[in-house]
Formats: C-alpha cells, sequence, structure tokens
C-alpha cells in the first residue's frame, strides 16, 4: 500500500514539474511575441524628441496623443483605410467563393490530373511572392489593370488561394460521403449538395479560411506597393505607414509612423477575437475528421 503512494506522488510531481515547464515556456513565448506589440502601442504617445534622444523606456516620459490625429488627418489615412478595408473583404468573398467550390471538387470528384493539380497548389504554396513580383507586374500592366483596386484584390485572392484550397479540401474530404449518398436519393444535384450540405456542414473551416484570407490581404505590402506605385490614392495601410516616416521636418518621424502602425495593427486584432472560436474549431476539426 505505501509503495502504490509513492508511485502516485512521484507521478503527481513529475505530472506538476512538466505542466509548470510547458506553462513557463507559454508564458516565455507570449512575453517575447508580444513585447513589439506592448512596446509600439507606448511609443505611439512619445514625441520625436524623445525618440531623438533614446526613446528606450516602455513608458513614455510624456504621453502625446497628437501622432494618431496627424497620421489619422495629414497622411491620408482615412482612404488608406476604407482601401484596406476593401481590399481584405472583397479578397475574402472571392477566396471562399472560389476556393470553397474547387476544394468541393477536388474533394468529391475522381480524375486523372487530381494529384498533379493538388501536388501543384502545394508546390506554389512554397514560392515567395517577391520571386513572383515582376511577372505579376507585367501581366497587371498588359491586361490594364494597373491604378486600379482591383488589381490588388485579384493579385492577393490568386497568392492565398492554394493554401486555403488545400486547407478546405481536406476538411471536406473528411466528412462522410454517405451524406451525400441520402442527398442524391432526395434528388440533390452535385451543385445543390454543395449548397445545401457541404457549405452548412463546413462553416469551421470557412472561418478559418476566411481568417487567414483576410489577414493575408491586409498584412500585405509588396504586391500592394508595386502595384499603387502610378496611383498612391490606392495604397492599402501597411503601404501608407511606411510614408508616414518622412513627415517629419527634416527629420524622421518615427512617433507618426508606430501611431499609423497600431492603428492598421488594431482592426486585425479586433477580427481575430472575434474569430478566434472558429480559427481554432476548424483547424483542430480535420484532425478528428473520419
Amino acid at each position: 500500500m505505501k509503495h502504490g503512494i509513492k508511485r502516485d506522488a512521484v507521478t503527481v510531481r513529475k505530472f506538476t514539474f512538466g505542466k509548470f515547464c510547458s506553462y513557463a515556456v507559454l508564458v516565455l513565448i507570449t512575453i517575447f511575441c508580444a513585447f513589439p506589440l506592448v512596446y509600439a502601442f507606448f511609443g505611439s504617445f512619445k514625441s520625436s524628441v524623445e525618440f531623438l534622444n533614446g526613446g528606450a523606456n516602455m513608458l513614455p516620459q510624456t504621453w502625446d496623443i497628437s501622432s494618431y490625429a496627424k497620421a489619422w488627418s495629414q497622411a491620408n489615412f482615412g482612404q488608406y483605410t476604407w482601401n484596406s478595408l476593401f481590399i481584405s473583404g472583397m479578397t475574402t468573398v472571392l477566396t471562399l467563393v472560389i476556393g470553397s467550390m474547387a476544394a468541393y471538387v477536388l474533394a468529391r470528384t475522381t480524375f486523372r490530373a487530381k494529384p498533379v493539380l493538388i501536388a501543384a497548389l502545394g508546390l506554389v504554396m512554397f514560392i515567395p511572392n517577391v520571386v513572383l513580383i515582376f511577372p505579376i507586374f507585367n501581366m497587371c500592366r498588359k491586361m490594364h489593370l494597373l491604378g486600379s483596386i482591383w488589381s490588388i484584390i485579384i493579385t492577393q485572392t490568386a497568392s492565398g488561394l492554394p493554401f486555403l484550397v488545400i486547407l478546405m479540401q481536406s476538411y471536406m474530404a473528411g466528412i462522410s460521403k454517405e451524406i451525400d449518398e441520402a442527398a442524391e436519393m432526395d434528388g440533390c444535384g452535385f451543385f445543390k449538395k454543395f449548397l445545401l450540405i457541404m457549405l452548412p456542414l463546413s462553416k469551421p473551416i470557412l472561418a478559418t479560411a476566411a481568417l487567414f484570407a483576410f489577414k493575408n490581404a491586409w498584412n500585405s505590402y509588396l504586391l500592394p506597393l508595386a502595384l499603387s506605385l502610378s496611383k498612391p490614392e490606392i495604397r492599402p495601410l501597411t503601404v501608407g505607414v511606411i510614408a508616414l516616416k518622412d513627415m517629419g521636418e527634416g527629420i524622421s518621424a518615427w512617433n507618426i509612423m508606430i501611431a499609423g502602425s497600431v492603428l492598421a495593427v488594431f482592426p486585425m486584432i479586433l477580427v481575430y477575437l472575434f474569430m478566434n472560436r472558429y480559427f481554432i474549431e476548424g483547424i483542430t476539426a480535420g484532425s478528428v475528421k473520419g
């Protein structure tokens, strides 16, 4: 009996120590990831003079909110915010419409080129956007899309589709085909099964794909920069933020740029907080399907 109690005590100590180590690592990772955001938030309330004098302290010596007013009014941030919202929203809608249909076809049909197509989608995921900027720029120029906000929307949708199609396809493939057979007995065709059966059952992965698409479009920088060179008024926030650094009188206005960065990050944080539950559900659901 005593040996059993000792073994239980050792097991409890090992479990407690392992749990403590896990939490300690998670806390360190959280601090490491959150520190730049916290520092940027407090830095946005510092003056340019404080930055020139070092500005290494976490909290500002004097709280100054004028950087936000300058970033919003003088840097055309209202227009940039609308551009980012429109680009990200339309990219999300196009991604869900096109991506869900492509994923459904890959999940529920069989054809010779299917393995090659899935392999090609996976290969495209590993090609960095930097390599594709010049070909995409030339393609948009030949299609007379340069200077149009739709050039950014189309390219952002195309760049995010390969990963999201594979993500949605793997989820839909895990849904039982017996449901399709039952729907066919009720007279549902291929497209009707997609609308009435597959889409309602795929809400978690669709929400996850929407969050990915919105995040990628909102945070993208290189492609929107290249496609908005001829027309600055179609710039999204990520491109407009960099221009804030040169708003100072002969010096770099880091305080204004950081204030603009905080304004640019804040909507993405709100979207994630509201969709966090669906994001986690969509990511983990595929691992327990089938």
